[in-house]
């Protein structure tokens, strides 16, 4: 479950189980760096440029306004 919560400089935060935690630890380095991989890539090709520029200003800690 994923609890989103704003943060005071703008930007975004959410929540991580420990269970989740846990079954990521057991990935093996290179299954980790290709589930964080994947994800990067279907991310970025469902973006348009104004989601990405978007993305990128919560990233530096500022508004999307």
């Amino acid at each position: 479950m994923i609890d989103k919560q704003t943060t005071p400089g703008g930007g975004f935060s959410y929540y991580v189980s420990d269970e989740q935690l846990s079954e990521f630890a057991k990935l093996s380095l290179s299954e980790r760096l290709r589930w964080v991989e994947a994800a990067r890539e279907f991310t970025w090709l469902a973006q348009t440029p104004q989601i990405r520029e978007r993305h990128e200003r919560l990233r530096r800690g500022l508004t999307i306004v």
